[in-house]
């Protein structure tokens, strides 16, 4: 794959959680589930900017206010290549 496209994959190293998700997780210790698993968020664009809701606890985990400045937004989708 293109290196102009490198930024497109899957980078996160700090992923970003619900706080209530990451305790009931913890209390939980099921082995079958990852914490990706568990939670479930809502990612979206705002009329400031972007927000990212916790859908299990019906609150905002992060909300990023781009103050008016207008950022470049790349939606493009990789699809992953098969290998039989």
């Amino acid at each position: 794959m293109s290196e102009i496209f490198t930024f497109l994959k899957n980078n996160i190293n700090q992923p970003i959680i619900c706080a209530d998700c990451e305790k009931e997780f913890v209390v939980r210790q099921d082995p079958k589930k990852s914490l990706q698993d568990f939670t479930k968020v809502d990612v979206g664009l705002t009329d400031f900017g972007v927000q990212i809701w916790c859908q299990r606890h019906q609150k905002n985990i992060c909300h990023f206010d781009f103050e008016g400045i207008r950022i470049k937004a790349d939606f493009r989708c990789l699809n992953r290549k098969k290998t039989h």
